[in-house]
């Protein structure tokens, strides 16, 4: 029997109100089983952390990371003790503790998962792109130099990242697509659970927001959109939940300074069950995004059957389009209000259409339980 290749990712953390990479990468590791793959996940999470439970895959935590670099001797030691059961490593995101212990460590046997990490948008803050960038020339170009190469979702992020504030010439890259799997929930019931949450939306329409409180997500353009709403007269819900911060403050003030109060339901970050209701129940998903790799509060709502308001700042937006699943805006208020008036607006049986529209675009691109190229590109590693 011909002997299965074992992989090892390495990951940060899988706390999903980080965002969404810990809900692909869960959903990616398991759709590489169907390639004849063993798959571990090793995290910088604290050893009883449970974020997932899944007994398809061995999720390994030898955590905490200290600082926003991630420095464990735990997890040094038992990457160093273990590094020979596995065939090939996948790191996931730079700027971070992994990437210089895969040099040191993992020579010819990995490969480095960006993440969006690298988008021009992160260069508008002058500090820490200088920060980067001295890191970048003294550690991290060496760290992907040495990689087997470095995985983008996109060519759109590959587009990026060839003209972004890092020089990444000589770097091989590789496009592999990401995804999740089906969710597997019974409708009736989530949406039920959620109403019960949630019960100022009995009855109403409304579109969601679910994911991280952060300026790159836009949520300041959303807010001053709905501003627009109101001064036209338009009543529409809006769901918004996420994990608070000192953002949401800011957010939260602006509504209240602006009397838009009553269009919007506030909630910290949803996950389950209630995340899965949220969608279900909604008409569809609303991300101003001023950069996404991938968004992945998007291919959720499409595998739901829910079509989804968005950017040209997103990376899949070409999909979208493509597959008549949404409305695409430029990424600022004027656009922006323009897609939710005509989505707000919209026929019934033009709704449906897009409904079905969005599953399919899901289907189509984004299951990864259908095809998941990193599967493909792990089984041809040396």
């Amino acid at each position: 029997m011909k002997k299965k290749i074992k992989i090892l990712r390495i990951t940060h953390t899988l706390d999903p109100s980080h965002g969404g990479i810990a809900t692909t990468l869960v959903d990616n590791s398991i759709s590489l089983l169907s390639y004849g793959l063993s798959v571990d996940i090793l995290t910088y999470d604290p050893h009883n952390s449970v974020f997932h439970k899944t007994n398809k895959i061995k999720i390994i935590n030898k955590g905490p990371g200290y600082g926003g670099y991630g420095f464990s001797l735990k997890l040094l030691i038992w990457l160093y003790r273990n590094r020979d059961k596995y065939d090939h490593f996948i790191i996931e995101g730079i700027w971070q503790f992994s990437t210089l212990l895969a040099r040191l460590f993992l020579k010819k046997k990995y490969s480095v998962r960006i993440h969006g990490q690298l988008d021009p948008f992160f260069s508008k803050n002058f500090h820490k792109r200088i920060k980067k960038q001295i890191y970048w020339m003294l550690v991290e170009k060496s760290n992907l130099m040495s990689s087997n190469s470095i995985l983008l979702t996109s060519k759109v992020e590959k587009d990026l990242i060839n003209k972004t504030y890092v020089n990444t010439n000589g770097i091989k890259k590789s496009i592999i697509n990401d995804g999740i799997l089906k969710p597997e929930i019974k409708k009736d019931k989530v949406k039920k659970n959620f109403f019960k949450a949630f019960p100022a939306l009995i009855n109403q329409k409304f579109l969601v927001f679910i994911g991280r409180f952060d300026k790159k997500k836009g949520l300041d353009t959303l807010l001053k959109a709905i501003v627009v709403l109101k001064k036209k007269k338009i009543k529409y819900k809006f769901f918004i939940g996420g994990k608070n911060n000192s953002y949401t403050k800011y957010l939260k003030k602006f509504s209240n300074e602006n009397k838009i109060d009553e269009y919007i339901v506030w909630s910290d970050k949803l996950s389950n069950d209630l995340k899965w209701g949220a969608i279900c129940a909604s008409q569809g998903t609303v991300l101003a995004s001023n950069g996404e790799n991938f968004g992945t509060a998007l291919v959720e709502s499409l595998a739901c059957s829910r079509p989804v308001l968005t950017t040209t700042k997103v990376n899949i937006y070409k999909e979208i389009i493509n597959n008549k699943a949404g409305f695409i805006s430029n990424n600022n208020t004027k656009s922006f209000e323009k897609i939710l008036s005509k989505f707000i607006k919209i026929k019934k049986k033009d709704l449906l259409t897009l409904n079905k529209n969005s599953y399919k675009c899901f289907n189509k691109c984004f299951n990864i339980a259908k095809k998941n190229s990193l599967g493909d590109y792990l089984k041809k590693q040396p």
